[in-house]
């Protein structure tokens, strides 16, 4: 029998940021707002939560920070995803690290396959 991994809504969390880069005060607050209103899961670091526009450190502090504010109180599925394969492979692992329950690895959207 398979196991169930995620149920229910996900929401895709935006990122807050200030003048002075990530506002992790109101990051905060929004997931607490998520998880008090029931939501089933948060995907961190998606093309909402402006991935791409983040530098690998931001992009690990925000992870980090998430997981440790979720305190396994919901699932958290992190966006891991680049147009690197080597840069996708390492924040998967890092991912893991910390304790996500899942990865969101996008396709690579520049780098085409032929057919």
């Amino acid at each position: 029998m398979k196991k169930l991994l995620f149920k229910g809504c996900a929401t895709a969390i935006s990122t807050p940021f200030n003048k002075d880069g990530i506002n992790f005060t109101e990051f905060g607050k929004l997931i607490d707002f998520q998880i008090s209103e029931g939501i089933d899961a948060l995907v961190v670091c998606g093309t909402t939560g402006e991935s791409a526009t983040m530098t690998d450190v931001e992009r690990k502090q925000t992870m980090e920070f998430a997981i440790k504010k979720v305190a396994g109180r919901i699932p958290v599925i992190l966006g891991t995803g680049s147009n690197n394969t080597a840069s996708a492979i390492e924040l998967s692992k890092y991912a893991e690290s910390i304790g996500a329950d899942g990865v969101l690895v996008v396709t690579p959207y520049y780098n085409k396959t032929t057919r």
